[in-house]
């Protein structure tokens, strides 16, 4: 998968610019997107993908308006889940690197779950 950074994926929090380079929140959706699409094939009807883990070294900055490619390979497949190392290259050098694992899960049974509030703490 490609991205060309723009303005919109750039380091921001609470509506201040704080770095105007590829952002990690933007990177991380994107390596969980390119991940996904690995996951999505295999999917049988009533089944879903979760995230559930993602390990990620962002190792280089990235400005806006370059191109960056995204890339998922298969780490370990279980009946239930899938971990893909994840990596993403700017100009043919590592920008970041990790794991990303995802589940799968019953999607009524998720969502029952989802719905459901957390017990009070401590009880």
């Amino acid at each position: 998968m490609t991205v060309t950074v723009d303005e919109s994926m750039t380091a921001r929090f609470d509506d201040e610019d704080v770095h105007p380079v590829y952002g990690t929140a933007a990177l991380v959706q994107h390596l969980e997107q390119v991940s996904r699409r690995m996951l999505k094939p295999h999917l049988e009807p009533g089944e879903e993908g979760v995230g559930r883990r993602i390990e990620v070294l962002h190792e280089a900055p990235v400005a806006v308006g370059e191109t960056v490619e995204l890339t998922a390979t298969v780490a370990s497949v279980t009946a239930r889940a899938l971990v893909t190392r994840v990596s993403a290259r700017c100009k043919g050098r590592v920008v970041a690197r990790g794991l990303f694992e995802q589940a799968v899960v019953d999607v009524a049974a998720w969502r029952r779950r989802a719905a459901t509030p957390p017990p009070p703490a401590g009880g």
